[in-house]
């Protein structure tokens, strides 16, 4: 077993970077405090110096990535392109092509690319109606790229509200950043001409990340995060209310959280509707608690960047965790004394959370080696450097 011993600063949120890079693009006078070097960044940071009457732009792995580049380049006049990768590609999109043709933008899927041609947005006849019961980045994207527009806009989210709280995370950015939107029940309306009020952002520390080496504290060592975004909107800001209910050796003071090995864990149900990338690591936090947890709420865990209910499953199975499988999480069977195992070889099928996922087993004793641990640079570059295992 190894023990963590990790006192720093986690690198910028990637939810709040893409967003707020997106409003620099409309405003490059508007200046971004804070860094972040992972890759869904990189990709949309690159992607958004490619924008022109004909645009070929990479989107890489990134789900939000490409939604929010598909409606940025929707806004300009020509032919865009937008390409990534196989595994993106056949992630639920239907929303996108949806809301695009809305705005009177035409678009086509083929293979790994999104064609987009674009006399940029036509005023909508009627109120846009936005489904989010398959993501909420549709919503997200839309409101982002309602800077400086011709006419006002209106919209309607409908539907299932799956991971809304990322959308409430927009739509506070973009309130304090001077969007006069005004909000009436799941109604949206955004007056034309809209602009920024304040020329500087800073993007606070990713909570995923943090979630990660904090619940690593909480296995093995200590962790001492500092400069944690007390007032922020992340949802998964939600780890410190489950943190609690399991008994979780923690302190958050001055801005800095504190976690400690924790000798007695305690089995937690916790809804993930809001908070559905906790789940990973949460399951391996709750296969070393007494009792039996449920984790639930989250039936889009089998399209995210793996199906992570069947990997989580696979993975827990290979260390010899009880568990069963919901349509919406699982249950995990706790045991604070589970044996180590050896020999083991986990792939985590281009998922970064699994990575993650895995390593802190692996920070646990078990020998595991993780194929393709570079994964992890979709989110979180530094987490080897910072967690102290090697993949």
């Amino acid at each position: 077993m190894t023990k963590l011993s990790f006192d720093g600063v986690i690198p910028g949120s990637k939810s709040v970077f893409n967003r707020i890079l997106i409003v620099k693009s409309y405003f490059p006078v508007l200046e971004i405090k804070g860094y972040s070097e992972c890759d869904d960044v990189r990709y949309m940071r690159e992607g958004l110096k490619e924008i022109k009457s004909r645009s070929h732009i990479d989107c890489g792995e990134g789900g939000t990535t490409l939604r929010f580049m598909a409606l940025r380049a929707s806004r300009t006049k020509g032919v865009h392109t937008l390409k990534g990768t196989s595994r993106l590609m056949q992630r639920p999109q239907t929303g996108l092509l949806d809301l695009l043709r809305q705005l009177g933008v035409q678009c086509q899927m083929k293979g790994n690319e999104l064609y987009i041609v674009s006399d940029g947005w036509k005023k909508p006849k009627q109120p846009l109606r936005l489904q989010l019961s398959e993501s909420s980045q549709y919503a997200s994207a839309l409101l982002l790229n309602s800077w400086m527009l011709d006419f006002d806009l209106d919209f309607e989210l409908v539907g299932e509200k799956l991971s809304e709280s990322y959308f409430a995370l927009t739509h506070k950015m973009v309130k304090q950043l001077g969007m006069r939107v005004q909000q009436k029940g799941s109604t949206y309306h955004v007056p034309a001409g809209e602009r920024i009020s304040h020329l500087e952002y800073e993007v606070e520390s990713d909570l995923s990340s943090t979630f990660t080496m904090a619940t690593a504290g909480a296995l093995s060592g200590q962790a001492l995060i500092r400069e944690f975004p007390l007032q922020s909107e992340q949802p998964d800001k939600a780890f410190l209310d489950i943190f609690k209910r399991m008994h979780v050796e923690h302190e958050l003071h001055d801005r800095t959280l504190q976690v400690k090995e924790s000798t007695f864990l305690k089995a937690a149900d916790s809804n993930l509707a809001m908070s559905p990338d906790l789940f990973p690591v949460l399951a391996v936090l709750c296969s070393y608690a007494h009792g039996t947890s449920r984790l639930h709420g989250a039936p889009h865990l089998v399209s995210k960047e793996s199906n992570r209910i069947a990997k989580v499953s696979e993975l827990l199975t290979l260390v010899g965790v009880r568990h069963e499988n919901l349509d919406d999480g699982m249950i995990v069977h706790g045991d604070p004394h589970l044996p180590v195992k050896t020999g083991l070889i986990f792939n985590p099928d281009q998922d970064h959370r699994m990575v993650m996922a895995a390593t802190l087993l692996k920070l646990k004793g078990h020998g595991i080696r993780i194929e393709h641990p570079e994964a992890i640079n979709k989110s979180f570059p530094e987490f080897w450097s910072m967690i102290g295992v090697k993949p």
